[in-house]
């Protein structure tokens, strides 16, 4: 393992259940603290399969291991643990981690990957932290700024972010409606963070994914003021025996409204 990394002390279990702060606090702590460790993690391994594995399950690892000391009577679901429903099925406080999202990117040694922290209470989002340490970026849901819910100018159109690997086909009924440029980004996170930053207006998948790869940036997201739904304009289910989740779209509410009644029209 990479070398040893203390843990925060700013944001431990309290004697009554924690508040929603700070456990968006702690959130933020664990994915900035995992975002270092990979940081050290990739300066030290060369490019390719052996930083991937290691990163996966070294964050993970760490991960898991702070939040069962800091929240031990929580339940967990990471990506890289066991997917047996039973440990978790019924918990009242759910934590849904992916230690390493963009694991590929991380092994080649580009910048699209992330960490991500989030907290469930009885199936609903509580809390949540993104971190995209190779960009130096850190979102939390009780301290992200705002977005304003500024119209859709239809003469501009609208800026979405995609998978690079899987594009949307619902693309081509939205640039039917109005022109629509597209971002191809790799990992949920770094899409997430680009509408919360204002860079791109809007996030939309439907190539299928987990919930530990969008429940903290839903949480952050949702935290700035924009709606995050699947694509029919149901919430995204958390805390599921099966966590597959086929798609989403994240952006602002008036955008979010344009995109829906295209969609759904």
């Amino acid at each position: 393992m990479s070398a040893a990394r203390e843990e925060p002390t700013g944001a431990g279990a309290t004697a009554a259940e924690p508040t929603v702060a700070e456990d968006a606090a702690l959130a933020r702590e664990l994915a900035d603290a995992t975002g270092a460790l990979l940081l050290e993690l990739r300066d030290d391994t060369g490019p390719g399969r052996d930083r991937e594995y290691r990163g996966d399950a070294e964050a993970h690892e760490f991960l898991v291991g702070a939040l069962q000391r800091h929240r031990p009577d929580d339940a967990v679901l990471s990506e890289e643990g066991t997917q047996d429903p039973a440990p978790r099925r019924g918990a009242h406080r759910l934590w849904i981690v992916d230690p390493l999202d963009g694991s590929s990117g991380y092994g080649r040694g580009g910048d699209e990957w992330g960490v991500h922290v989030a907290l469930v209470v009885d199936g609903a989002l509580a809390a949540g932290a993104v971190a995209l340490p190779a960009r130096g970026e850190l979102a939390d849901s009780d301290t992200v700024a705002t977005l304003p819910d500024t119209p859709v100018d239809p003469e501009r159109g609208l800026t979405i972010t995609v998978s690079r690997s899987r594009p949307p086909v619902e693309l081509r009924r939205l640039a039917a409606a109005f022109p629509v440029r597209t971002v191809a980004l790799s990992a949920a996170g770094v899409k997430t963070l680009a509408v919360v930053d204002g860079q791109v207006d809007a996030y939309l998948h439907s190539g299928g994914q987990y919930e530990w790869d969008n429940a903290a940036p839903a949480a952050v997201a949702v935290g700035a003021g924009l709606r995050v739904t699947r694509l029919d304009g149901s919430p995204l289910p958390f805390g599921a025996d099966d966590p597959y989740s086929p798609d989403l779209l994240i952006a602002r509410p008036a955008v979010h409204d344009a995109v829906l009644d295209v969609l759904l029209g």
